[in-house]
């Protein structure tokens, strides 16, 4: 991908494009749309997110109208005003089969589509498709083969396997990119009670930062957009350094929406 400014809007925190009423286009190289599954999903019951200084909990639970609305509506979800990454995810290895055949008619309207093999919210699908390489395996060839002409991005976490194991999987399998890192499982204890959910903020930066730092040693060849406790300038740069292509926004934008035009504006100029 050609971004300039090589600034990301993060799947999940910006929605299908919300977060363009609040930031200014111009600072943003791509928008990543909300995960959409084959069939639609209610999402998890509420309260879905806890927060503190260092750190968020999340439970969203992948809630999105399905692949079929998306389709019947599919000019509201090609944005106008940036290019725009799609994000797919499914329950079982049909499921990112089947949706893939489903929009493969539509591909072209996106500058990328993303794959989600790493929500922690969900019970069936996310992270736990990687809990059988080799039918994951069989995905990352099937999709390659119904989408070929599709810059393909995997969203790896750091839980299932070694994510420099999974990322050369990725690219054997013909794949163009990488956003890494997801949410991990995280746990806290509010008011006596157990919450469980994705763990996002500043907390995982030094997780994100290892696990490009490990890609970036056994693939030079494939573009890496970085994701994980991303809020300032020397956020940028870190992730850079460890080779990063391009930086994500997500959580930073619940604390301060203005954070995409700061590091947009920095990043102007610096897209590889």
């Amino acid at each position: 991908m050609n971004l300039n400014p090589p600034l990301v809007i993060a799947s999940g925190p910006g929605g299908s494009g919300e977060y363009l009423n609040l930031i200014n286009p111009k600072y943003v190289g791509a928008y990543t749309l909300k995960t959409i599954t084959l069939n639609p999903k209610p999402g998890n019951k509420t309260k879905r997110m806890e927060n503190s200084e260092n750190y968020i909990i999340n439970s969203i639970g992948l809630e999105n109208p399905g692949i079929e609305y998306v389709i019947s509506n599919i000019e509201k979800f090609v944005l106008k005003e940036t290019k725009t990454i799609l994000s797919l995810g499914g329950d079982s290895k049909d499921e990112y089969i089947k949706i893939a055949e489903k929009i493969a008619p539509h591909a072209k309207k996106f500058e990328a589509i993303e794959f989600n093999f790493s929500c922690p919210n969900v019970k069936k699908g996310g992270l736990s498709i990687l809990s059988d390489i080799t039918e994951w395996e069989e995905i990352l060839e099937n999709v390659r083969k119904i989408l070929p002409d599709s810059f393909l991005i995997a969203k790896l976490s750091i839980e299932g396997n070694f994510v420099e194991v999974l990322s050369k999987k990725v690219k054997e399998f013909g794949w163009n990119g990488l956003t890494l890192i997801n949410c991990v499982r995280g746990l806290l204890i509010k008011d006596g009670k157990i919450v469980t959910g994705g763990l996002s903020g500043p907390i995982l930066k030094p997780i994100a930062l290892r696990a490009i730092y490990e890609v970036r040693k056994v693939l030079k060849d494939i573009y890496i957009i970085a994701s994980g406790g991303i809020y300032t300038k020397k956020d940028v740069d870190d992730f850079l350094l460890v080779g990063a292509d391009a930086i994500s926004v997500g959580s930073a934008l619940f604390k301060d929406p203005q954070v995409v035009e700061e590091l947009g504006n920095y990043l102007k100029g610096v897209g590889k």
